[in-house]
């Protein structure tokens, strides 16, 4: 994988804080293989949470309190969050999960 054990600490500590201690998060896309260069960060985060509008307050503050960090300050973040308990799929989802690594 092309990101630091330090990078992947701290987005898993802000989604929990955001998307609650249950949150579940896999690192998918260009930076799972090692051979490539460059990309953005890839994460699917799986969540709990119900209710669309605080979904994305939320993602809207992780992606903030990550770009004020150094490990991903002025780095691009895709984040793609699933909800635990919907019915709704997404072929984005299956990807994630079955190429990503879960962190």
């Amino acid at each position: 994988m092309r990101v630091t054990a330090e990078q992947i600490q701290l987005f898993d500590a802000y989604a929990r804080r955001y998307f609650g201690e249950d949150a579940v998060c896999w690192l998918f896309g260009s930076r799972v293989d090692d051979s490539k260069k460059g990309g953005d960060y890839d994460f699917l985060i799986e969540t709990s949470l119900r209710d669309a509008d605080e979904i994305i307050d939320q993602k809207i503050a992780l992606l903030v309190g990550l770009q004020g960090t150094p490990q991903f300050e002025d780095e691009k973040v895709d984040i793609v969050v699933k909800r635990r308990f919907s019915t709704f799929k997404m072929p984005i989802y299956e990807i994630a999960m079955r190429e990503g690594v879960r962190i």
